[in-house]
């Protein structure tokens, strides 16, 4: 099977606190994360804020340079100032359709920008190109919204046009970026179904961005759940939602909220392990797991396999119920 990406030991770093007289903290948003999306398969990747999951989804676009570690689209490793290659071949649906479209141009102004920035086509050809992109993503016909601004169209209809701008180049990898958490609930299905149907209809590789794990089997392939930079648990998605190895796993499962007014979500504690704030040299959740032991504390697990392509960062893995 073909690899549309491939990450291999990607990490960034960040000085925070930084400031004119220098000292400041370091930061490693990522931390070490490899993985390899096929074409026409989409990889989920979800945790809580701060996991990184944004920055991930920066360095795959090339918006962040990985501190160390490469990037390989189709092949070719991606350097230090992306080439246009690149930035056709990878493309960005961001969470908010708003404030990604600029409110002074039309739909079609929109639409055609990459191909313009890019060289691609004439005049003619572009507006066509962008009509056909306006109609793959569901708004028909797209002659009629290529005059109208963004401030004419509802949400959902704005990320449709969000989307019409990243496919229009044709990319490799599509990078969605908690693409529907702006959306009303009654569009979000919608939303979806015209990634998932984009996807295997022009063979890109999706990666999708959510700490939304109630949506996540609608869309994707694989699940990576993600912890402070770095992945616990990684395996095909129904696997993951299905029968969680990872604790964290467990908990955001749980944290689901569900149509039923008499149950509770559960609440993921702050922390377990009185005065084990800091869980430097062993496993990073193990503050706030419920099943923690002092092993935890004394060593980090790597993410290893426990099931065909499903992999866990558990020191008790397929032991938790025991």
């Amino acid at each position: 099977m073909t690899t549309a990406v491939a990450v291999t030991d990607a990490r960034k770093d960040f000085l925070a606190g930084r400031s004119l007289l220098g000292g400041g903290t370091l930061v490693r948003a990522v931390d070490g994360v490899s993985f390899e999306v096929a074409p026409g398969r989409v990889l989920g990747i979800a945790g809580e804020s701060g996991s990184g999951k944004s920055t991930l989804a920066n360095l795959l676009v090339g918006l962040e340079h990985p501190t160390a570690g490469e990037i390989r689209i189709d092949g070719r490793a991606v350097g230090r100032k992306p080439d246009a290659a690149f930035r056709r071949a990878v493309q960005m649906v961001f969470q908010d359709p708003f404030g990604s479209i600029n409110p002074r141009f039309t739909v079609g102004r929109t639409v055609e920008e990459p191909l313009l920035i890019h060289g691609l086509g004439s005049v003619a050809e572009r507006h066509a190109r962008a009509i056909a992109a306006l109609e793959e993503s569901e708004l028909r016909p797209g002659a009629a919204f290529m005059d109208r601004y963004p401030h004419e169209l509802s949400g959902g209809q704005r990320q449709r046009v969000a989307i019409a701008r990243a496919i229009v180049l044709r990319p490799r990898l599509l990078v969605a970026d908690e693409p529907v958490s702006m959306l009303d609930v009654s569009v979000r299905a919608g939303i979806l179904r015209l990634l998932r149907r984009l996807v295997l209809e022009n063979a890109m590789a999706m990666v999708f961005i959510t700490h939304d794990l109630s949506i996540v089997g609608a869309v994707c392939d694989e699940l990576a759940v993600m912890y402070r930079g770095r992945f616990v648990e990684h395996g095909p998605v129904l696997d993951v939602l299905r029968t969680p190895q990872h604790p964290y796993t467990r908990a955001l499962i749980a944290a689901v909220p569900v149509p039923d007014p008499a149950v509770a979500p559960a609440a993921l504690p702050a922390e377990l392990f009185a005065g084990a704030a800091d869980s430097s040299g062993g496993c990073r959740f193990a503050p706030r797991c419920a099943y923690g032991q002092a092993e935890c504390r004394a060593r980090e697990p790597a993410l290893e396999p426990i099931a065909p392509d499903h992999r866990v960062a558990c020191l008790r893995a397929g032991h938790l119920d025991a």
